[in-house]
């Protein structure tokens, strides 16, 4: 059984939930597409975006500034992955970390790519791409899914021609969290990459990239992390930034100007070589704020543990539901649930429960509903979706 929470936990309940402002009006429960903004920061959004408005975008003062706030989310990224920041590069989402690390390899007709059917498009759309362009095999499994043995699946799949794998951290289409050290020990041993989808996993889990064996790992800031749209991150290993080239280039990616036909072209010796299309500066300012304001007035450890505890109490309650029935052993999950309801298709159940002022959602493969419980919700909250789904059902 879950813990009951304490006092205290009920009043930083209180004061986490003040911060934002989303969830007190609507029974939020979809954090695994986007997380509620925090007070903190849209205040920090709104301040810098003002500082633009009145004082202008050029100058010393604006540059300093604008770079400031891109070297702090790095540096808050890495942080959060206990790496050291030489080995982040800020992106806009998961899915543009997931092709700068795949396109970045030396692929040859041949070559192999394992990766898994539940897998999220941002994994599967570069992976299918590979094959078009450069005939790499792709081969799927079933890693993720219910009563899949996820390193027997991927041992299997492996051979010498396998070059990476490409799979998340924790299932967007199954809630499952994977045993990515072993699955990554395992992938070393024939040679192979392991390229990580965090997206549902950074913020939701603990995500120490070298605990956890990981060569790269790719990150979206809108999701559990609660911060605003177009800001991601991507890991790479210091040891593999030589091996994973440049498909796209900016300010940062070569070293010097190359205005000679004979110069000789060095690539920056850090991550931030990847970056090469702008970000939001306000946004990246408020991802900062929101950042900031987790780590030291709710702590990391604290929202890890929350979100499993609400995360296991919503698959507890649920599983009271006649005939609902969870789709992954309950051991195996952290913040997302996912289920079926007998006679309800999942789309119908998603807009009936929004009708009530409660925002679950849908996923296609396979085809079930997904309640997201993140560290602002409450009990309050589990049970006023287990109330509106046996309304819909009667």
């Amino acid at each position: 059984m879950n813990r009951v929470p304490t006092s205290h936990d009920t009043q930083k309940i209180e004061m986490i939930r003040a911060q934002m402002p989303a969830v007190t009006r609507e029974v939020y429960l979809n954090t695994g597409t986007n997380g509620p903004l925090t007070l903190r920061a849209a205040q920090a959004m709104t301040a810098f975006a003002q500082q633009e408005l009145e004082n202008g975008r050029i100058g010393q003062a604006a540059y300093d500034r604008s770079l400031g706030v891109m070297n702090q989310a790095r540096t808050l990224i890495a942080e959060l992955l206990a790496c050291s920041v030489e080995e982040v590069a800020l992106t806009h989402n998961t899915t543009e970390g997931m092709n700068i690390a795949l396109m970045g390899l030396d692929w040859r007709a041949g070559d192999e790519l394992v990766t898994a059917t539940s897998e999220h498009e941002g994994g599967l759309n570069p992976a299918a791409l590979l094959k078009a362009r450069y005939g790499v095999k792709v081969v799927y499994t079933d890693i993720g899914l219910c009563n899949c043995d996820s390193v027997f699946s991927l041992r299997r799949a492996l051979t010498p021609r396998t070059k990476a794998i490409v799979i998340s951290h924790v299932s967007w289409a199954t809630g499952a969290v994977l045993p990515l050290r072993e699955m990554c020990d395992m992938a070393h041993r024939f040679g192979a990459l392991v390229i990580c989808d965090a997206a549902q996993a950074a913020g939701m889990v603990p995500s120490r990239v070298y605990e956890l064996g990981v060569d790269a790992y790719a990150l979206s800031g809108q999701k559990w992390l609660c911060g605003p749209d177009g800001i991601g991150g991507l890991f790479i290993r210091r040891d593999l930034l030589p091996k994973i080239q440049n498909t796209f280039t900016g300010y940062y990616g070569i070293k010097g100007r190359v205005i000679s036909e004979n110069a000789e072209i060095q690539f920056g010796e850090t991550a931030q070589r990847y970056q090469y299309a702008a970000n939001y500066y306000p946004a990246v300012a408020g991802f900062n704020a929101g950042m900031e304001w987790i780590r030291d007035a709710v702590g990391w450890d604290w929202v890890y543990q929350r979100t499993r505890e609400l995360g296991q109490y919503a698959y507890d309650e649920l599983s009271r539901v006649q005939g609902l029935k969870c789709y992954m052993p309950r051991e195996q999950i952290a913040g997302l649930v996912h289920f079926t309801v007998d006679g309800i298709a999942p789309a119908d159940l998603t807009a009936k429960l929004y009708e009530q002022n409660i925002f679950i959602r849908h996923v296609p493969e396979p085809l079930l509903n997904r309640a997201a419980a993140g560290f602002f919700n409450t009990e309050e909250d589990i049970a006023r979706l287990v109330t509106g789904i046996e309304s819909v059902r009667k």
